[in-house]
């Protein structure tokens, strides 16, 4: 009786003789267009693929991005997809974040309070938008330092 079974990317024989197992391919290696926090585009609509910051989900309009019906954005002009977290008085690591969309050509400078990464950038040509991915498909984690009166820095990395 075998314990081990096939599965994807891999294959198992057995015989009275002995065994093989073939791994030419163990798992599918090829990037997913749909990790963490990516952001998508129909028309003037953007959604954002369930992801964490510092391990808690984001929202969207305080309805969390893996909500059953997911939330949208409404784009109306060119601008920023924009991860946005506050800080909070006795905490190391922010504990709540949302996605917003800040219209404009710039993204917004992060403050002592707030700070952005950005997601995407909507451009708009003829009334029709068009959606370029800022940054990498993944979770994030962000901290915030600050020391005497000097601006906080907000420090942004990426869990893939």
């Amino acid at each position: 009786m075998s314990k081990i079974q096939p599965g994807a990317g891999y294959g198992f024989t057995s015989t009275g003789y002995g065994f093989s197992i073939n791994t030419n391919q163990p798992f599918d290696l090829t990037p997913s267009s749909d990790g963490p926090l990516t952001p998508f585009l129909n028309v003037n609509k953007v959604t954002i693929t369930p992801g964490t910051v510092n391990r808690y989900v984001p929202t969207i309009s305080s309805v969390y991005l893996d909500a059953t019906t997911p939330p949208e954005i409404t784009v109306s002009a060119e601008g920023y997809i924009l991860v946005s977290v506050s800080y909070e008085v006795n905490k190391f690591f922010p504990r709540t974040a949302e996605i917003v969309f800040n219209a404009g050509a710039t993204v917004p400078a992060d403050t002592n309070t707030v700070g952005y990464y950005p997601l995407a950038k909507i451009n708009s040509a003829s009334g029709t938008f068009s959606l370029v991915r800022l940054s990498d498909k993944g979770n994030l984690v962000v901290n915030r330092l600050k020391a005497g009166a000097s601006t906080a820095v907000w420090w942004w990395d990426l869990i893939s």
